[in-house]
């Protein structure tokens, strides 16, 4: 008597592991095996979708099956039971109520005791669809359950992804935890410094490429890894779009942020994005590549729009702003008798869309930066010493905020006159948008002002300790021969221009990083609740200078 031809069909997933051994691959094949050998059929072929989720039916193997019972002549289907053939309640009902039936296919769940062909109606219509039901309840158990799980790792600062990102590697002792990868942090480092140094991220992918340096998804394919990429067009070249991402991570700095997509829900595989807010953020988890300093200043350069394709930045660029349109300045050179001049003009005026020229000379500002850079050293160095003497434990310091909202509160008073000065006719339209929009620029800054006091207070232990890394730091800088790019960028946020006054002198502002840190230290210092936030110093750029130190800074004055 010939044997009933057969498919053997087989699935385990990830998730199907806390059921036990019981579901593995190899037993459902000898279950089925067992079964074949006593009810007559013959295997002609398996189908094995090894690590694939019961609650979708997106599965490989699964869709061969059901082409070639399209068009071969093999029409019975055998599973170990319910669950390996899927544990989508709506789907699974479908194929074995309506599909297979009018395919003519007969479907066998050993251990359920199920053939289609034998089946009366309340074993299709009722028992069928209980058992499908509760395959679908432990479905979404198991992913409320894993869920859980990995918000509690993310929580505990614990590394949940598959691979580890660009420049460190999962540490095999605790496969939770992150350790730098010696053979590309150095990779890591040099994109840091090429931003800050000026360099545009497509330049930086140039010269990466030029070195023959891999890029992260063909390292991670030579160390052996099965790994997958959003650059599968072009892997093997560094892109822009990947330095961009390198720079915008902060895992760089030893923070995990994890959580950041979700999959809509356990029956799809799609993700959704995740706002940035109900991420989980995790500081301290790992050894940082690249200092917290680094990481904002090359992170503030990229949202400077540099577009500088050159093989050597200019030293001032992303710094210079005009004071009084906020746009970068344009470098010029005009030649003279003996060269060339460099110079500085405001770039809206440059594209003759207004303002003015705000020209200044490239030797005024760098002989200036020079000693109000060393100035600046000087002074963050006599702080931190006055800190490491200081009693801390008999300091208090509060967060105060009384002086913004002041200014705040003023300028939106300014603000709103200005709709009666305009119905009064005390100035017109044109006035009415100039002051408006200054005023707003005003609010918006008082406003950013606000954020960093607030971080810089948040982040007062951390300033704290962190005081003798702080003046190592420092100590590389205090007896350099010239400034250089990367130095200048590390300590200036950004350089703004006046136009000239009535005797042809020039005034610009220079603002520095991490002066809420400071202010908040020389309060502590001081101690004093209240006290002006100051993060800029000014002086007068002409050949002769008297030099002054006040309270906030240095001014040089002609």
């Amino acid at each position: 008597m010939d044997k009933t031809k057969a498919y053997m069909y087989l699935r385990l997933s990830r998730d199907d592991g806390e059921e036990g051994e019981s579901n593995s691959i190899t037993n459902q094949r000898e279950l089925i095996k067992n079964y074949v050998d006593k009810a007559g059929f013959k295997i002609i072929k398996e189908f094995i979708d090894d690590g694939y989720t019961g609650s979708n039916f997106d599965r490989p193997d699964f869709k061969r099956m059901l082409n070639d019972l399209e068009k071969k002549d093999c029409k019975t289907i055998i599973v170990k039971d319910l669950s390996r053939f899927g544990r989508d309640y709506i789907e699974s009902g479908k194929f074995l109520q309506k599909t297979f039936p009018q395919m003519g296919v007969r479907f066998i769940s050993v251990n359920d005791n199920y053939d289609s062909e034998s089946a009366d109606v309340s074993d299709t219509h009722l028992i069928l669809p209980i058992k499908n039901f509760i395959n679908d309840s432990y479905c979404r158990d198991i992913s409320m359950k894993v869920k859980s799980s990995q918000k509690t790792k993310r929580q505990r600062g614990e590394f949940i992804g598959a691979f580890a990102p660009y420049g460190y590697k999962k540490n095999k002792k605790q496969k939770n935890h992150l350790i730098v990868d010696r053979n590309v942090s150095h990779i890591i480092r040099k994109i840091f410094e090429m931003k800050i140094e000026g360099y545009s991220s497509k330049v930086i992918a140039d010269e990466l490429n030029k070195l023959g340096i891999q890029t992260p998804g063909t390292y991670k394919e030579s160390q052996g890894s099965n790994y997958s990429t959003g650059f599968a067009s072009n892997k093997n070249k560094w892109q822009a779009k990947m330095i961009n991402r390198i720079i915008e991570n902060r895992v760089y700095i030893g923070v995990l942020e994890q959580g950041k997509r979700t999959k809509l829900n356990y029956k799809s595989n799609k993700e959704i994005k995740v706002l940035e807010e109900d991420w989980i953020k995790v500081e301290g988890t790992h050894e940082a590549i690249v200092t917290e300093t680094m990481f904002n200043v090359a992170n503030k350069m990229m949202g400077r729009d540099i577009l500088n394709r050159k093989s050597k930045p200019d030293f001032l660029t992303g710094l210079l702003y005009c004071a009084d349109c906020g746009n970068q300045l344009i470098r010029r050179r005009q030649k003279t008798k003996d060269g060339y001049k460099i110079y500085y003009i405001c770039g809206l005026y440059n594209r003759g869309n207004g303002c003015s020229r705000h020209s200044i000379k490239e030797e005024e500002i760098l002989s200036s930066l020079d000693f109000i850079l060393r100035q600046h050293i000087k002074y963050q160095e006599e702080l931190f010493t006055r800190i490491r003497e200081t009693d801390l434990s008999k300091t208090k310091y509060q967060l105060d905020l009384d002086d913004l909202i002041a200014d705040r509160k003023k300028y939106e008073t300014l603000r709103k006159s200005l709709y009666l000065d305009l119905e009064d006719g005390l100035i017109d339209e044109d006035e009415f948008q100039s002051f408006r929009k200054s005023y707003q620029f005003k609010i918006k800054d008082i406003e950013g002002q606000m954020i960093s006091r607030k971080k810089a207070y948040e982040d007062l232990k951390d300033i704290l300790s962190s005081k003798e890394n702080w003046l190592t730091d420092l100590e590389k800088y205090k007896n350099i021969e010239s400034i250089d790019r990367q130095t200048l960028a590390l300590f200036v946020d950004r350089i703004l221009v006046e136009e000239k006054d009535q005797e042809g002198r020039s005034k610009i502002a220079v603002f520095f990083n991490d002066m809420e840190k400071l202010d908040i230290l020389k309060r502590i210092i001081r101690g004093v609740k209240k006290g002006n936030a100051s993060n800029l110093i000014s002086f007068n750029t002409i050949a002769t200078k008297n030099l002054t130190t006040p309270r906030e800074g240095v001014v040089v004055n002609g």
